[in-house]
């Protein structure tokens, strides 16, 4: 039963026996349904497991990822893992540790859950023993004075742990209240709770006592302590920061207010739990949370506005707005302690919404999970997101036109291009009829469209798109803003990919102006124009110009993003191809097969950034002359393309050249032969481009019209 005290023995015996555990105390929610992501969470964060981006583009099954988790937990010492208050052993069965070195300790409500594991069952308490505790709480000698009273007492509140303690405290605060003035009030109160009704299937004997003993307490708060009290009710079943929820409360009453002695106060009163380790934080009984949310739910009935939820939304909304695309570490280590309010938002608070309010708390879960190439996790709040919005919506809305744009760009970043383009066509299709004239929203869907064709090869296509959309940002925004920025980079890619490298040099130039300008410290745009403009150099042999560049954007990424990311190993591919153009193959080796090994690391399956280091590997391998390494790595490379973007597509074309000139060179009876080879890159959007060598091979064709081979011995 809830509240007979099992999470309270839990931590009680962890506290006491904390030296006994040299590896640690690891606590899960069990009640959350996401024990998984919780142990994947500590795995990254808490452990910083070695080899994490690696288990999970091996292990696709979260079951075998969890394990794979557990047999690399560190340190190799005796480790205890609470699993607190589970509802279904079978769900949470398979995510258990199974190495000798853990110990597992369960909270459940249900006696049937574990029929084989050793088990306390922790029926109601003895009379002696509720008296015991009733006596320690109260402090004033009443229930030795009056035990039988006090036996009657403890038998009404059904021998439970929780209600004697909100008894006790009551007592305590009141040293002039008799123990009978306490029991006739409990009876005046009814002593039943509605939630709390008997279960056959959890073998409850008590019926009444919880809710009168929590009505009791909840008459001696006053009225600014039950409002803060209510407003934690909102949250999630998890801990709340005290910093948030005054926050909140000052959206609700005014800048100047502060929970100070209030949360003593509740605490106190066993509202709340504290952390010792952590006394910035509480969080709630879950049937005290259930009474609250009774409680506001009652008070919202009498008033047209529900000012606390509004809060707690608009707050929540906040923070989930700050959640960037393709989100630095540091961004994601702090979004995972409010992961679980923000979802609170998406799953029950959606009602009535518009705009910002309704669709960031989806999207800054989507962008959170996708940060950590969890693209399953991502997908399911986007879809969930254009479900609701479509559903709450009819025909064009601002919201369902997010929604779509959304959904499009996360299959776009996984190389999912044709799922991708018919909700970017609707999405563009939609702000077009809401929005006559100028607007950012068309400005957005017309690049995103733009950068989708790009990525397909489609320029013709491309060109257009990205014009338009740059023009009505530089028209809408006087000043430097980011999306001007964005637009003259993808402009500028486009120019470049064509050759047409005098264009390109000044958008790229005027874009990373731009984001210096406006991003004071490491940002990942910043990185993305040094890797553009590093690489328009490179391709016109400007290597001195293009190192430094190069490797700035590299160290900035690698600040910005720890462990494996598309950013990092985009900068590790491109200054190895700077350093294979310059005839530096040991440098180049080491940074393309750590390029590779990450994006394989961070894509599941076919994907372009996969293809175009698997090509360029294969080209360094052939020009070395290590012909039986490089032939696998076309082919995988030319495979994976013509799935993805079909036979005609630039990329694979260029892939299916190189593998041809490979085989006829490999043919030749002079070994010794080199053949030009070109290599495929990716932008900070991540399109993919040729190599210097193939720009210059087109330039020469252009203007001398013959074709020119280059021929080392």
């Amino acid at each position: 039963m809830g509240g007979v005290g099992k999470t309270q023995l839990a931590v009680q015996y962890a506290t006491r026996h904390k030296q006994d555990y040299g590896g640690g105390i690891y606590w899960l929610n069990g009640r959350t349904g996401d024990l998984a992501t919780q142990i994947l969470l500590k795995a990254e964060f808490d452990q910083q497991l070695e080899g994490l981006a690696a288990a999970k583009e091996q292990y696709i099954d979260l079951e075998q990822l969890v394990q794979w988790c557990w047999r690399h937990w560190t340190p190799n010492e005796t480790t205890l893992v609470v699993l607190d208050d589970i509802p279904e052993w079978a769900k949470c069965r398979s995510y258990c540790p199974k190495e000798a070195r853990f110990r597992v300790l369960v909270t459940t409500r249900r006696k049937d859950v574990l029929p084989n594991f050793p088990r306390i069952d922790l029926e109601m308490l003895q009379p002696p023993e509720a008296r015991s505790l009733l006596a320690g709480l109260e402090k004033h000698g009443r229930v030795n004075k009056d035990s039988e009273l006090a036996d009657k007492l403890c038998e009404g509140l059904g021998y439970l742990p929780l209600g004697i303690e909100l008894v006790g405290c009551y007592l305590a605060r009141d040293r002039h209240t008799t123990l009978s003035q306490v029991w006739e009030r409990l009876q005046a109160n009814g002593m039943q709770d509605p939630a709390l009704e008997r279960s056959q299937e959890d073998e409850i004997t008590a019926e009444r006592g919880v809710r009168a003993a929590f009505v009791l307490t909840w008459e001696t708060l006053d009225a600014d302590e039950q409002q803060v009290a209510r407003l934690l009710s909102y949250f999630a079943r998890d801990w709340i920061s005290w910093n948030l929820a005054e926050w909140m409360m000052q959206r609700v009453e005014g800048e100047a207010y502060l929970l100070g002695e209030r949360k003593a106060r509740l605490e106190n009163a066993s509202i709340v739990q504290i952390e010792k380790d952590a006394p910035g934080v509480c969080r709630l009984h879950p049937l005290i949370r259930q009474f609250l949310q009774e409680q506001e739910a009652e008070a919202v009935k009498t008033v047209d506005e529900a000012p606390l939820r509004s809060a707690f939304v608009l707050v929540m909304s906040a923070i989930a707005g700050r959640m960037p695309h393709n989100p630095p570490t540091k961004d994601i280590e702090w979004f995972s302690g409010v992961r679980s309010h923000v979802q609170e938002v998406a799953d029950h608070y959606t009602e009535g919404l518009e705009g910002g309010d309704l669709l960031w708390s989806f999207i800054g879960l989507a962008q959170f999970y996708a940060g950590q190439a969890l693209f399953t996790e991502a997908e399911h709040w986007c879809a969930k997101c254009l479900e609701v919005t479509q559903r709450l919506f009819e025909g064009n809305h601002p919201d369902v036109a997010l929604s779509l744009n959304s959904l499009a760009g996360l299959y776009y970043s996984q190389g999912r291009y044709s799922e991708a383009e018919p909700l970017y066509e609707q999405a563009l299709a939609m702000y077009q009829v809401l929005f006559e004239g100028d607007h950012p929203d068309v400005a957005l869907s017309l690049n995103n469209l733009a950068l989708l064709y790009y990525s397909q090869g489609r320029y013709s296509e491309a060109e257009p798109l990205y014009e338009q959309a740059l023009a009505m940002r530089q028209g809408l925004f006087e000043s430097d803003h980011p999306d001007v920025a964005t637009n003259l980079n993808n402009l500028a890619l486009l120019y470049e990919s064509q050759g047409r490298y005098s264009e390109a040099e000044p958008l790229y130039e005027q874009a990373l102006a731009m984001r210096q300008g406006l991003f004071e410290s490491d940002h990942p745009d910043v990185a993305g124009s040094l890797n553009n403009l590093a690489y328009l150099y490179e391709s016109q042999g400007r290597y001195s110009e293009a190192e430094p560049l190069y490797e700035q954007a590299l160290t900035m990424y690698q600040v910005l993003f720890e462990g494996d990311h598309p950013n990092v190993a985009l900068s590790l591919n491109n200054l190895a191809s700077l350093y294979r153009s310059q005839g530096r193959y040991s440098k180049a080796e080491t940074l393309y097969e750590q390029a590779l090994t990450m994006y394989q690391v961070l894509f599941e399956g076919d994907h372009p950034d996969v293809a175009l280091s698997l090509n360029n590997l294969a080209g360094l391998y052939n020009w070395q002359g290590r012909y039986s390494e490089a032939e696998p790595l076309y082919e995988q490379a030319l495979a994976m393309f013509e799935r993805m973007l079909g036979t005609n597509h630039p990329h694979t074309k260029t892939v299916r050249e190189n593998l041809a000139e490979f085989r006829q060179k490999t043919q030749m009876s002079d070994r010794h032969l080199r053949s030009t080879d070109h290599q495929l890159r990716s932008s900070d959007r991540r399109p993919l481009r040729r190599s210097f060598l193939h720009q210059l091979l087109r330039q020469i064709k252009r203007f001398i019209g013959q074709v020119m081979r280059f021929v080392f011995h």
